[in-house]
């Protein structure tokens, strides 16, 4: 059976994934909507698409739409998911979900009441490197995980851009930050914000925050900044563990470095994962996190994912394709839901409402 698709918002990022959603098997781009007509004509024309509206309304109730894709600027998300949802629509949309953990909370009633399924695009559950960290922490081999550093310097924008605009994006922590909650509250659990400041601009944007997160065993620190030259942007985060630590690069990352002391049943486990390793051996035991250790070699690895526009093509595909697994079968359990969509809104909200508490 096919699933039909509808997408709100066809500028860049919209026409990007309509073009990954397009080589899904059992999958059909029905509709598009979008307030720019020339856009809208173009795309239609390009991809061949039947139903095309200059009114989002119409197309999150239109009969020809199963699933409603939602690519628009954030404050448009939860009253467009709201409305698909009421219609008895599927919605799957961009991060974040809401502005407010209250809309938020919203859409994930009208979910439950409708029976639309209710996804969230957080592609980085979906790539190489994020599921390996997964695996390699689930693992033990590299001890108990102790702390978590998360740096993001991007590529500054144009004053006036909406962007800095809170009642449009939300602002960085809830507009960008709600990704990278996300991912490690999957590899810790559930966070709570400890500390959080802004730096403001002098026309008052706010363009860089640092935020600090207890997790149950591990503390973590994440850091945004909007102010780099776009040539020279970059990202990495750097987990530390009691007998190893990861290292990745770029905000999708293309690479994975990890370095750490085990025993034979750890290098088992991380062979399994990553075939091309450097293992030697070491002297052990080691005293690691106050705790005499057991160890009988050390191993290294450099992992290369690939290039970023490939992955980042595969993560959009692999999104869509377990959100619709889900809605073609209620047993499915998707690899993340509107429920982490709306956990990710709460950490940055409560990041946004201390650093204006204390700054």
């Amino acid at each position: 059976m096919t699933t039909r698709i509808g997408i709100i918002g066809v500028g860049g990022f919209g026409v990007f994934c309509l073009e990954q959603y397009r080589k899904l098997p059992d999958v059909r781009v029905t509709a598009i909507a979008d307030i720019n007509a020339a856009r809208l004509a173009q795309v239609a024309a390009d991809y061949d698409i039947p139903v095309t509206t200059s009114d989002w309304r119409a197309l999150a109730t239109h009969s020809e739409v199963d699933v409603v894709y939602i690519a628009t600027p954030p404050f448009l998300h939860a009253e467009q998911a709201l409305a698909a949802l009421q219609a008895g629509k599927h919605v799957f949309c961009d991060k974040p979900l809401a502005l407010t953990t209250a809309d938020a909370d919203a859409l994930l009633a009208a979910s439950a009441q409708h029976g639309g399924r209710l996804g969230i695009n957080f592609v980085m559950r979906y790539t190489r490197v994020y599921t390996l960290i997964h695996d390699l922490l689930r693992s033990g081999a590299l001890g108990e995980p102790l702390y978590c550093s998360f740096l993001n310097a991007a590529g500054d924008l144009p004053a006036g851009h909406w962007f800095w605009d809170p009642a449009l994006s939300g602002g960085i922590p809830i507009e960008h930050g709600v990704h990278f909650f996300d991912i490690f509250g999957a590899f810790f659990g559930p966070g709570v914000v400890r500390c959080a400041a802004v730096d403001r601009r002098a026309d008052g944007a706010e363009d860089q925050w640092s935020i600090g997160v207890d997790y149950a065993k591990v503390h973590g620190q994440f850091y945004h900044g909007f102010v780099k030259a776009s040539v020279l942007e970059h990202t990495w985060a750097v987990i530390e563990c009691a007998r190893g630590h990861l290292i990745l690069q770029d905000w999708l990352p293309t690479r994975l470095d990890f370095d750490c002391l085990t025993d034979l049943d750890g290098v088992t486990a991380i062979t399994k994962l990553v075939p091309e390793v450097h293992v030697e051996p070491a002297e052990g035991p080691v005293l690691a996190h106050g705790q005499t250790a057991a160890v009988t070699h050390q191993v290294q690895a450099a992992v290369v994912a690939g290039e970023k526009q490939v992955l980042y093509a595969q993560a959009v595909r692999d999104a869509m394709a377990d959100f619709l697994a889900w809605t073609r079968d209620p047993a499915h359990t998707p690899r993340v839901t509107g429920r982490d969509a709306r956990d990710a809104v709460a950490m940055a909200e409560a990041a946004v409402e201390l650093a204006h508490r204390t700054g």
